[in-house]
């Protein structure tokens, strides 16, 4: 059955600027970079997957404590049952070419909140979401393990290289 994430999800924003980031923070403090940054004080303690509103528009997952950036959508299961939150991020990490196409904005694109609650997702049941999960882990582990493969014959080839010349 197909369902509308924000039928299963409830979703708010980060409410901090960027600029509340401490180096040496004790917690992640996410914003629409890729990689997190720290902070010292915590909002949310959850399970969730993380979606940049603005910039850079990406796809994480946490489940911990943690504080968010204000243009950072925050999505929590809010399913009884029905949703498993790595399937959801799985889900929106292969559809985030789609929420680029809809960002809107000048200079710096963003999406809104309608663009995540108004997604159709299929949603199979929990043990099967699960084995999704699970297939999607693998194969990503595979592919890094090529690309580390690739790296290191790449590597192997330009000393070649040199040594024969």
């Amino acid at each position: 059955m197909k369902v509308k994430v924000g039928e299963i999800t409830k979703i708010k924003t980060g409410k901090l600027d960027a600029n509340a980031s401490s180096a040496d923070g004790k917690y992640p403090f996410f914003t629409c970079s890729k990689d997190p940054l720290r902070i010292n004080s915590y909002s949310y303690d959850c399970e969730c997957v993380l979606v940049a509103g603005n910039g850079d528009l990406n796809v994480k997952y946490y489940n911990g404590k943690f504080d968010a950036y204000q243009r950072t959508y925050i999505i929590e299961d809010n399913s009884n049952g029905l949703l498993y939150m790595p399937y959801l991020y799985h889900f929106l990490e292969g559809y985030i070419g789609e929420l680029r196409k809809q960002s809107i904005g000048g200079v710096i694109k963003y999406i809104k909140l309608g663009n995540l609650t108004d997604v159709l997702v299929e949603l199979p049941s929990i043990e099967e979401q699960k084995y999704i999960v699970n297939l999607m882990n693998i194969s990503l582990e595979l592919i890094e393990l090529r690309k580390k493969t690739i790296d290191k014959l790449d590597s192997l080839v330009k000393a070649r290289f040199i040594d024969l010349f």
